[in-house]
């Protein structure tokens, strides 16, 4: 994803950041590649560990096989008794010891309230620090060889942005510990060479015009895996054939007859099927050419693991977002956009433009913005929607940042696009969260305002010294009537915690489904006789077993019928039967109430969700009868749905339940 980044709202802190940490990893690895000490190098990573974590110091440990402990190599801002304290640090002690011995990162996050660590309390207070911690770093080989370590003034808990930074500043600081490890000992070698060239340490083979060997040195005998007197007097070519016609040997027979020195690098497997590299080297002598065999084997493995920890590298810098792209100055793509291709799903090969695949509504907008970006040279982002191959539209947040020379001038323009749908879908369902419980908080509110005036009504007028007999009778049937809805408010209040903290335990036993709707339309009839409801119930002859919580069960139907009575006018329609198969249940409820449009059916079943049924509040309710039903009915492992032709014309709602079969267990 190139030629983009544009918002007409300012980058948030974070996004700051995040811009920031590319442009300070980008001027460290610039500084990194300028030749200098391994110290000074140590010591410019540790500053940029500081400068990610707003700490003002840290220490490089490194292991030494000596003396068995961690050793310090660079520091920032410690003083020289904490360093001294804290030099030499016994393996599996402090954070940094731990780190070592466990290989991964050990966190300290109160220093003095941690009393795994009482014994530096006093070097902490000393030295004002009140956090640390300690992140290990490895060679080619995955061995831990030293840590790196960051200490906080006060206490602090490291977030994910600065452990990810610590870890890539980690890995810098093995990469060239390492390399200048490998260069150390590549100078030893030479070093080694060079001492005892006198005493012929390096093969050596005289050969003559005829390419016959005349002699050769211990070492060659050595390299060679052979007798002296094997060799010595034997043609070249008879000795080593698979030279005869190998670069090897025209490179022998160009020094031979133009009397020139040559040199080239050679793999070689000797006698004894070992595999070696060596470097050798043709210098015309009197007698005909001296070959040099120098044994490079282990400078061979060392650069390929050196090229491996730069790749690691470069791959750990360019992971820091999910898409990566480059351009030039100009907006021009520099790459074929690999990554960018393959989370939009398209073919290596494609050279589909990124804009066409941005959102319609989306493209002039970002294709202004990015423009505008390139025009004014400051880092930008802004997000799109694009169309991935599979047909599904993803949310993008795309940010540039321009890449100066030493004039100022951009040269390249560095981007990353971070896949952001998810957390938008998140915000959105938080949102619609939000709203529907400020709705939820607005009904109860309503819901208890008429009962509580009624019942402080009803309470006032008892205090009334001429109030009679027959009229306290009737005072009293109003407040235990306002009471009793009040009741049914908070029991459903406490349903709803129950079920979604997990907390409804079911007393699951065989039952008839039949039983439960007789049982759940004895418990409506009230509500049916005084709308004057016509209802008919269908119920099979033969049992309908399940097995089931009966109370909670009776619960789920009483809910449904009632808001169906709730819902059907007077003198209305409503129908209730069972229908069945040989492995479910299925409970229908039919209306011919008010009916339901398709919006609000998706939402039905969700908690504090109550369809506009009316355009008043006297059906009440809190919206949260549907959604107990619904999860009560998932606990039994069944399913419930509804269903509408549109508004006016009656529902349906259907609860299916799997079946027992009568023979398994008796019903209760």
């Amino acid at each position: 994803m190139p030629n983009k980044h544009f918002s007409c709202n300012p980058p948030s802190p974070d996004e700051l950041n995040q811009i920031e940490d590319w442009k300070i990893l980008h001027e460290l690895s610039i500084a990194l590649l300028k030749p200098c000490p391994l110290r000074f190098k140590l010591e410019k990573v540790l500053q940029t560990v500081a400068q990610f974590h707003s700490a003002p110091r840290g220490i490089v440990s490194v292991y030494d096989p000596k003396t068995e402990t961690l050793k310090i190599t660079a520091s920032l801002g410690m003083s020289q008794g904490a360093l001294d304290a804290i030099d030499g640090m016994p393996l599996g002690v402090g954070s940094c010891g731990k780190a070592f011995v466990e290989k991964h990162r050990v966190i300290v996050e109160d220093l003095l309230a941690d009393q795994d660590y009482a014994e530096f309390h006093a070097l902490a207070k000393l030295e004002g620090i009140g956090a640390l911690y300690s992140t290990p770093f490895f060679d080619s080989k995955g061995k831990a060889f030293g840590t790196l370590t960051v200490y906080f003034d006060t206490p602090h808990c490291p977030t994910q942005r600065e452990k990810r930074l610590a870890d890539i500043c980690a890995g810098t600081i093995a990469l060239f510990s390492d390399r200048d490890r490998t260069e150390t000992m590549l100078r030893h070698e030479r070093d080694r060479c060079n001492q005892i060239l006198s005493g012929m340490a390096e093969g050596i083979c005289i050969i003559d015009f005829e390419f016959r060997v005349l002699e050769m040195n211990a070492a060659a005998v050595r390299i060679n895996k052979r007798s002296l007197h094997e060799m010595v007097g034997r043609s070249h070519w008879d000795l080593w054939p698979e030279t005869t016609n190998s670069e090897v040997g025209h490179m022998y027979r160009k020094a031979m007859k133009e009397r020139v020195r040559v040199q080239l690098e050679n793999r070689w497997e000797d006698p004894s099927g070992k595999v070696g590299w060596f470097q050798l080297t043709a210098v015309p002598v009197d007698e005909g050419l001296a070959l040099y065999l120098t044994d490079i084997t282990e400078r061979k493995t060392s650069e390929e693991a050196l090229r491996a920890s730069e790749q690691r590298y470069r791959i750990l810098s360019e992971t820091v977002s999910e898409i990566v792209w480059r351009t030039d100055g100009e907006g021009t793509p520099l790459d074929n956009l690999a990554s960018w291709k393959v989370f939009m799903g398209q073919p290596v090969e494609s050279d589909i433009h990124w804009c066409d695949v941005v959102h319609r509504m989306d493209q002039q907008t970002a294709l202004h913005s990015w423009r505008e970006t390139v025009k004014s040279g400051e880092p930008n982002q802004f997000s799109l929607r694009v169309k991935t191959v599979s047909g599904t539209f993803r949310y993008l947040l795309v940010r540039a940042v321009p890449l100066k020379n030493g004039e100022g001038k951009i040269i390249e323009w560095i981007g990353s696009c971070e896949d952001i749908t998810d957390a938008r879908s998140h915000e959105e369902n938080l949102r619609t969260m939000n709203e529907r419980k400020d709705e939820f908080l607005a009904v109860l509110s309503h819901e208890l305002r008429n009962p509580l005036s009624a019942t402080r009504m009803a309470a006032q007028l008892l205090e009334t010294p001429s109030v009679t007999p027959a009229k306290v009778a009737h005072l009293a049937q109003v407040i235990g009537r306002q009471v009793g809805h009040m009741s049914r408010l908070v029991e459903d209040l406490l349903d709803v915690t129950r079920v979604s903290q997990g907390l409804v335990v079911l007393n699951k036993v065989p039952v008839d489904l039949r039983t439960i709707v007789v049982n759940a339309v004895e418990q409506v009839r009230p509500m049916f006789v005084a709308k004057n409801h016509v209802l008919n119930i269908n119920l099979p002859e033969e049992p309908c077993i399940l097995e089931g919580d009966r109370i909670r069960l009776v619960q789920v139907i009483a809910n449904l019928l009632s808001n169906a009575a709730r819902y059907t006018p007077l003198s209305g329609s409503i129908v209730i039967g069972i229908t069945s198969n040989s492995s479910m249940l299925k409970v229908v409820i039919i209306d011919n109430g008010i009916g339901l449009d398709p919006e609000t059916i998706v939402d039905l079943f969700d908690y504090y969700v109550q369809a506009q049924r009316s355009t008043d509040r006297k059906n009440g309710g809190l919206g949260l009868g549907l959604a107990l039903v619904k999860s009560l009915i998932e606990l039994h492992g069944g399913s419930v749905h509804a269903s509408s032709d549109g508004v006016g014309l009656g529902s349906t709602f259907s609860v299916e339940l799997p079946r027992l079969s009568p023979s398994d267990k008796t019903a209760v």
